[in-house]
């Protein structure tokens, strides 16, 4: 009973000192309210959402000034996530409508949820490296440059999606002139009943989010945000990293925004993977344990093997030691710098030796594969991916073999390319930190 009565309290205490979370988002509700007469929106879809949406976050805002309504706060947050979806939803003719909308929900979203933490839930204090690991991936500086490659791809997708919408009359491209604009008005775009570039934002909106949320025990308090947030950054990382390969064959244009979010991307997944890891290392642990499986994956739960973290440095130290732990689990070898290098002269194949053809086609795509297949295995808990770039070789000498135009400079290149990625993919490279379990599978 005392337990039961002391925890309340604590809860109670919590509730109180983020008590003024709740009338920030009463008033982001009232802005959102009248908002729509003051930017005068021009689209009733809008209109509506924007009051429909701003009366439900001021209605449960207020709910949530008791801790007892845990389920309060979330409500709020839902509407933030609506409002990152409703000016795509409704193409809203208005920039205003646009900026308004997914700046109030980031911000409904980041008063409900992210500073006053999950409701009901008391935050607490323990050990932060996993079993066997040297660093902790979840730490505030092993974050940061995810948090800020999100942002920074939030950045210019809102600007591509600025076209779609028809905000903007013109696109900026150093490189490649029309070829942006050629990309984001591409059947591959049309395809999707949504501006794809205003999909791209939202995907970095939570991608950013939820990189800010949590502690730096978050792979064993809070694994299922760290499972969404692997699910966000790597597979829908790897499908925009695809789609973008396919502009040049699809399209005929690159565009250059296009191929800096996807960079930003590659390294995202390279910083990413080895907090999922953790998790899932963890999750394999509870699994054999018999404890409550889905209890744990949503509400966390408790790891007696791990360790207090006494060596990520603070942020009063040294600007040298700060910048290096944001890269623990990470080495770049230089052989795959090599193959990335070979992946980028592959890329440019066409244009050196004025390929056409297939091979034409099927070069850059081989090549932009490599790059990324080189980058990602960067990361020392997936070095192993290096492998994939085994069949790429095999498939760059075919090519040139069945498609090529049997000129001895375009084969002896790509000989010489299959060969060199051949013997360079075998070289593992540096492993500078310890994984636990999963040592034995960086080979």
């Amino acid at each position: 009973m005392n337990k039961s009565v002391s925890f309340h309290e604590a809860l109670r205490k919590k509730h109180l000192a983020t008590l003024w979370t709740c009338f920030i988002n009463m008033f982001l509700g009232g802005w959102l309210l009248t908002g729509h007469a003051v930017f005068g929106y021009k689209s009733d879809e809008m209109i509506y959402s924007d009051c429909i949406s701003g009366i439900i976050a001021m209605l449960f805002s207020f709910f949530s000034l008791s801790y007892r309504r845990t389920w309060a706060p979330w409500m709020v947050c839902l509407v933030g996530v609506w409002l990152q979806f409703a000016p795509l939803i409704f193409w809203a003719p208005d920039p205003s409508a646009y900026v308004n909308d997914t700046l109030i929900g980031v911000f409904l979203i980041l008063f409900s949820l992210l500073i006053p933490g999950v409701p009901g839930k008391l935050s607490t204090t323990g050990p932060e490296i996993p079993p066997g690991w040297s660093y902790n991936p979840s730490s505030w500086l092993q974050r940061i440059p995810i948090i800020f490659l999100g942002s920074l791809g939030w950045f210019i997708a809102r600007y591509l999606a600025a076209y779609q919408l028809g905000y903007i009359d013109t696109m900026w491209d150093p490189f490649f002139g029309e070829g942006t604009i050629h990309v984001i008005t591409s059947n591959i775009s049309k395809a999707f009943p949504i501006p794809d570039a205003g999909l791209g934002a939202l995907a970095y909106t939570f991608e950013a989010l939820m990189g800010c949320k949590g502690d730096t025990r978050r792979w064993y308090t809070m694994p299922w945000i760290v499972v969404g947030f692997g699910i966000l950054v790597v597979p829908l990382g790897l499908v925009s990293i695809i789609l973008i390969i396919l502009q040049p064959l699809v399209v005929g244009s690159f565009c250059t925004l296009c191929l800096c979010t996807a960079l930003a991307m590659l390294i995202m997944i390279s910083l990413t993977v080895d907090e999922v890891v953790a998790v899932l290392q963890y999750l394999s642990r509870v699994r054999k344990s018999k404890r409550s499986f889905w209890k744990i994956f949503f509400q966390g739960g408790a790891e007696p093997l791990a360790r207090y973290d006494e060596r990520t440095p603070l942020f009063t130290d040294k600007s040298s030691k700060i910048f290096s732990s944001m890269t623990w689990g990470i080495t770049i070898p230089w052989n795959l710098l090599f193959t990335a290098v070979l992946g980028g002269l592959l890329i440019a194949a066409p244009s050196l030796f004025k390929i056409t053809g297939k091979l034409a086609d099927l070069d850059p795509i081989l090549g932009a594969l490599i790059v990324t297949a080189s980058i990602i295995a960067m990361a020392e808990v997936i070095r192993s991916v290096r492998y994939v770039n085994l069949l790429f070789a095999i498939s760059i000498l075919l090519s040139s073999l069945v498609f090529g135009e049997k000129t001895l400079p375009v084969l002896f290149f790509h000989i010489i390319v299959s060969g060199l990625l051949l013997i360079l993919t075998f070289r593992k490279g540096r492993i500078l930190e310890k994984y636990g379990a999963w040592q034995r599978f960086i080979h």
